[in-house]
């Protein structure tokens, strides 16, 4: 799971000094709770946080260098850094292949940010810059394009962390998800691997997508990826005699020009001694921008797992 801020929260420069180190403190106790309920330490922020005017007259500059803030704030803010990516920016749509195609409405207010905690299962993190974040979930409406050129909305939500309290509220949820989907013990590919006969019966795994599992996914990936194939499994038990990708979460069919150029690249060996090229992929986060490519068959209502791991090269990344 990885955590998003909710750049609708980050209402700068609040009306004090003091208010300032206060609303830090509170953010920055949030996120370090929150990585040790999820395993994640990473991040992702709408703007690169190490310049901006946090009070009047008051800059985070001056914040890193204030004798009256905890040194151990300090070192917090420094780690947080040093692990966050900044989501609006090129770099980031270009490289996570985000196009924002989809977009989340909280009451007047589009926000990127909760979007992106929505469409990879993710948790926001708010400053408790008002009251009103320190509700626990984020209701907005999500709206998405779909084939058939018509604007789909639904009615959703996204556990939402700014406080003790509403951390509390997102441990509960988190454990009872964990319970939910019956990955307690899953932090690894291998542990997936492990339970995959029983939990996912309908998929079928290439031996690119073994090799993918025991070395690309960690600790940061493994409970999304677990989540992401028990979605594919769901699918694959739901199959007639058409796939029918509006089952999953942000399914993408790879380009007819990416597929040409980089053929070889997206075709794997399947266990029968067959090679099929794969065009279909959904995607996950953690350390790095994660690709699952699956092919399904709807008349056997079984889905190949053809490659877990970094993204494949495309005509926009390669």
């Amino acid at each position: 799971m990885q955590m998003i801020l909710n750049e609708l929260s980050a209402r700068f420069p609040v009306e004090s000094t003091e208010k300032g180190r206060q609303l830090m403190d509170q953010f920055l106790t949030t996120c370090f709770e929150v990585k040790d309920i999820i395993h994640n330490d990473s991040i992702l922020l709408d703007q690169d946080y190490r310049s901006f005017e946090l009070a009047p007259n008051y800059r985070i500059e001056q914040w890193r260098n204030d004798s009256a803030v905890d040194v151990e704030n300090k070192r917090r803010f420094r780690t947080l850094l040093n692990k966050s990516v900044v989501y609006l920016s090129e770099e980031f749509e270009r490289e996570q292949e985000w196009d924002f195609r989809t977009e989340f409405q909280h009451k007047e207010y589009v926000s990127k940010g909760c979007l992106l905690a929505y469409e990879s299962d993710g948790v926001a993190v708010s400053f408790l810059s008002s009251e009103h974040w320190k509700i626990p979930e984020i209701e907005g409406i999500y709206t998405e394009l779909v084939e058939d050129g018509e604007l789909r909305e639904s009615q959703v939500k996204i556990p939402n962390v700014s406080f003790d309290e509403n951390v509390r509220i997102f441990r509960n949820w988190y454990d009872h998800k964990k319970e939910e989907y019956r990955y307690t013990d899953i932090v690894c590919g291998q542990d997936i691997l492990s339970c995959a006969e029983d939990m996912f019966p309908n998929l079928v795994f290439c031996e690119n997508a073994i090799h993918g599992c025991r070395r690309n996914v960690g600790i940061s990936e493994a409970g999304q990826v677990y989540r992401r194939l028990l979605e594919l499994q769901r699918a694959a038990e739901a199959m007639g005699e058409k796939f029918d990708k509006n089952i999953l979460t942000n399914a993408t069919l790879e380009s007819g020009v990416t597929l040409d150029r980089f053929a070889e690249e997206h075709t794997f060996l399947l266990p029968e001694g067959e090679t099929q090229l794969f065009s279909w992929h959904i995607r996950y986060t953690g350390g790095y921008a994660g690709r699952i490519f699956f092919h399904p068959v709807p008349g056997k209502k079984i889905i190949y797992i053809g490659h877990v791991g970094h993204k494949l090269p495309t005509v926009r990344y390669h």
